[in-house]
């Protein structure tokens, strides 16, 4: 018996494009548009950045978390700032 592998198993993979995600080929599509030497450079240096940081375990969104994480810093409030109660007696 045949076993079905359901088309919606792949439907959140990412796609990659000679083994980098195809969201870094985006400057490429910019530096088409801008034919310029210093466009196709820049669109360059960032494939290779999309590459290291695939190397190190990141993605885009990933590494935009991880600069969010950053930046809140490490306190979490378990309350929305809207219902703290600030000016109470």
């Amino acid at each position: 018996m045949k076993v079905r592998r359901s088309i919606w198993r792949d439907a959140s993979l990412t796609p990659r494009i000679l083994g980098i995600d195809a969201r870094g080929y985006f400057p490429i599509l910019i530096a088409l548009y801008f034919p310029r030497i210093w466009t196709f450079a820049a669109a360059l240096l960032a494939i290779v950045g999309f590459y290291l940081m695939e190397r190190k375990g990141y993605t885009l969104p990933v590494l935009l978390r991880a600069i969010r994480h950053t930046l809140r810093g490490t306190a979490i409030h378990g309350r929305a700032w809207w219902h703290h109660r600030r000016y109470y007696e």
